[in-house]
C-alpha cells in the first residue's frame, strides 16, 4: 500500500522572520534543564545508488538527493560531496557498534563500545533479540566542524566504518604529520566511486587545505571541550541506513 504524500504547510506571513531580529539574544533561557542525553552531534552521511534518501516512497527520502552527495542526518540538509566539504577535524573515538541488518529486519542501534570483545559479549549475553541479524562493525568516529551552505561552521560526525575505514586512517595520518592539535588544519572530505566486491559505491577521499582561520579554531576547541566533558555525543537516532550495508558482516 502506497504511503500517503507529506504536505508541506508554509507559515503565514508574519508568523516567522527570514533575519534574526535585534530582539533576540545570545542567552539560552528555557534550556537551562538540557543534559547530555538531550545533546547530539548529527553525523553526516554518503548517499550510494541504493540509499533510502533517493526513494520517493520511503521515509528517509530526501528531496533532490543524489548519488555521491552528503546529508546531515538531524537537518537533512544536502550538500555536494562530489566537490568536496571544507571540514576541520575536532576529535577521534574507535567504537564498536552493534547494528541490526536494515535489508534483514529493519535496522537499529544496539550499543557502542571501546572494544570489540565488549561488543561481542554485549551481543551474545542474550540480552538482544535475534543476535544473529545483528554485526558488530569496527566505527572512527570523526567528531568535526563542518562549513555548511551558509557558510558557518556546524559540528557534525562522520561515523567511518567498513570500507571508509581506509579514509578514516587516511586523515589520522595527514593529522599526525601535520602536527599540532586536530583542529588546527582545515582539511577537503571528498565522494568518489570505487569498485567493491558487490559493485560501485561512494567513498571519502582526504586531503589537507590549510590551517583554521582563529574563529573557526576557537569553535573547534569549544566543542573538543564539550566531547571530552561528557557533554555532548554523536546521534543515535538514525541507522546506519544511507551507506554500505552490515549484512556483509552479519553471521
Amino acid at each position: 500500500m502506497a504511503k500517503p504524500k507529506k504536505e508541506v504547510v508554509a507559515a503565514p506571513s508574519g508568523v516567522v522572520l527570514d533575519e534574526r531580529p535585534d530582539w533576540v539574544t545570545e542567552t539560552e533561557r528555557g534550556s537551562e534543564a538540557i543534559s547530555i542525553d538531550d545533546l547530539v552531534i548529527p553525523r553526516i552521511e554518503l548517499i550510494q545508488d541504493l540509499s533510502p534518501q533517493r526513494k520517493a516512497n520511503k521515509d528517509e527520502y530526501i528531496e533532490g538527493a543524489e548519488t555521491g552527495m552528503a546529508f546531515n542526518t538531524v537537518t537533512k540538509e544536502l550538500f555536494d560531496a562530489t566537490i568536496g566539504l571544507s571540514v576541520i577535524p575536532v576529535f577521534f573515538r574507535k567504537e564498536y557498534v552493534i547494528w541490526r541488518d536494515r535489508e534483514m529486519a529493519g535496522g537499529g542501534f544496539h550499543g557502542a563500545f571501546n572494544t570489540e570483545l565488549e561488543a561481542v559479549r554485549k551481543l551474545k549475553s542474550g540480552e538482544i533479540e535475534s543476535p544473529e541479524q545483528c554485526a558488530v562493525v569496527e566505527t572512527d568516529q570523526q567528531f568535526a566542524l563542518i562549513l555548511n551552505g551558509a557558510g558557518k561552521w556546524e559540528e557534525a560526525v562522520f561515523s567511518m566504518n567498513i570500507s571508509k575505514l581506509k579514509a578514516s586512517r587516511q586523515w589520522n595520518s595527514f593529522i599526525k604529520i601535520r602536527g599540532g592539535d586536530r583542529f588546527s588544519s582545515v582539511y577537503q572530505l571528498k565522494s568518489i566511486e570505487v569498485e567493491g566486491g558487490k559493485g560501485e559505491y561512494q567513498n571519502w577521499t582526504v586531503k589537507a587545505l590549510g590551517y583554521a582561520p582563529e574563529a573557526a579554531f576557537l569553535q573547534a576547541e569549544a566543542v573538543y571541550e564539550a566531547i571530552v566533558s561528557g557533554h555532548k555525543d554523536v546521534s543515535r537516532d538514525t541507522d546506519n541506513n544511507s551507506g554500505e550495508d552490515v549484512a556483509d558482516t552479519v553471521g
